[in-house]
């Protein structure tokens, strides 16, 4: 491996770099710091020794004039793999050594996404923990206990437990259901209880507010209670609802999403970073969603989509990061929303102007809203790739 020179930002660096790509040139860039400024510059290192004088020879020619149209517009192939960004700054005095002592680099393995495989762990821990508590209600309640009730887990994790729902609570609880196999064959004493879960207030999504106000007046929707559980401090609900998942195909889809996504953002960013980034989009995305649908929803796939908006904003503006997340993959997810917009805007439309009672569960506010706040923090040089 051999140094061919340097360069003074990061930009020319890559485009450097991807140009003796092109011409088949195996080659890395790395940091390092001007010994009597301090000034951050890059290197360029050449894998092979037989391609050392074309590369010098290129290096001359794009110092001379780097405005030459073929230095222009310069992309990574697909094929070619991106630097890597945990190389260790190396002062200039070190660079006598250039001839004999390469620098040690540290290649990511693809075994070292250890966050990313925290989060699919723990999402898969609290899915069975979770299906574990459910097949007990099941067993020991009968199929419509399982049906209305929500487990210890869910209870604890959802965005919010109001307090209509310990009138469900107490009929899981007090009323034997095992022999009902639907709610319209409750007895009395049950249906009086749902009734008394139906007339607590309690917020239920945007909809049922403006109805609320249409019917009983301003007064009555404004009374109804929001964030009852997080007003009491309990603010880890603000995120753990996207640690939860309704069956084995949306954990599954997830956490695929999740090991492409998330892996490429860890090979990039410290993790306190990735933590916040993360955090920023559940936290903001869940509000929206318990905005305008109410508690009950769960699921990784808005911190999903605001990954690809990030990695999609940082590819516009920092491409030299090197994101390998192609344009298909984007153009799927943003498919994937805008088909879920439509069937809930349609069903919106049945549930409004006919009496067809069919509401999706489809948390896709959280989508779009992860997705716009992905992107909106893609564009801070803050969470831009680390060099050391």
């Amino acid at each position: 491996m051999r140094l061919i020179g340097t360069f003074d930002t990061e930009k020319e660096a890559y485009a450097f770099y991807s140009l003796l790509l092109k011409e088949g040139i195996q080659n890395i860039y790395e940091p390092c710091l001007e010994e009597k400024t301090g000034a951050k510059q890059y290197r360029i290192w050449v894998c092979n020794e037989d391609d050392l004088q074309t590369s010098i020879d290129w290096m001359n020619r794009y110092k001379q004039n780097p405005n030459d149209p073929k230095f222009q517009g310069v992309d990574v192939p697909a094929a070619a793999a991106p630097p890597s960004p945990a190389y260790k700054e190396i002062s200039q005095s070190e660079d006598l050594k250039w001839q004999s002592v390469p620098p040690k680099i540290q290649i990511p393995s693809r075994f070292s996404a250890s966050f990313t495989r925290a989060v699919i762990i723990l999402c898969a821990v609290l899915f069975f923990w979770n299906g574990v508590q459910e097949a007990q209600i099941t067993k020991e309640k009968g199929e419509v206990a399982a049906e209305i009730a929500m487990t210890p887990l869910e209870q604890e994790l959802f965005f919010d437990d109001p307090a209509s729902y310990r009138y469900i609570q107490q009929l899981v609880d007090t009323v034997p259901l095992n022999g009902y196999k639907n709610l319209k064959d409750l007895p009395t004493d049950a249906v009086a209880l749902l009734k008394k879960a139906e007339d607590t207030p309690s917020y239920r999504g945007l909809y049922a507010f403006f109805i609320t106000a249409k019917t009983k007046g301003w007064q009555a929707a404004e009374a109804i209670p929001m964030f009852e559980k997080i007003r009491q401090g309990q603010l880890w609900r603000l995120f753990t609802p996207c640690l939860m998942h309704a069956n084995l195909l949306h954990i599954l889809f997830n956490m695929i999403w999740v090991w492409m996504l998330l892996k490429q953002i860890e090979q990039r960013l410290s993790r306190w970073k990735i933590c916040l980034l993360i955090l920023a989009i559940g936290i903001i995305s869940n509000i929206a969603q318990y905005l305008v649908s109410g508690p009950l929803f769960l699921g990784f796939s808005g911190i999903v989509v605001g990954m690809a908006g990030f990695i999609w904003m940082r590819q516009r503006k920092a491409p030299w990061e090197g994101y390998p997340l192609q344009k298909s993959t984007l153009i799927f997810l943003l498919f994937f929303v805008l088909a879920m917009f439509i069937i809930e805007l349609f069903t919106f439309s049945l549930h409004v102007f006919t009496q067809i009672q069919l509401m999706p569960d489809i948390a896709n506010t959280a989508h779009i809203i992860g997705g716009l706040i992905g992107v909106f923090l893609g564009r801070f040089s803050f969470f831009g790739r680390r060099v050391s």
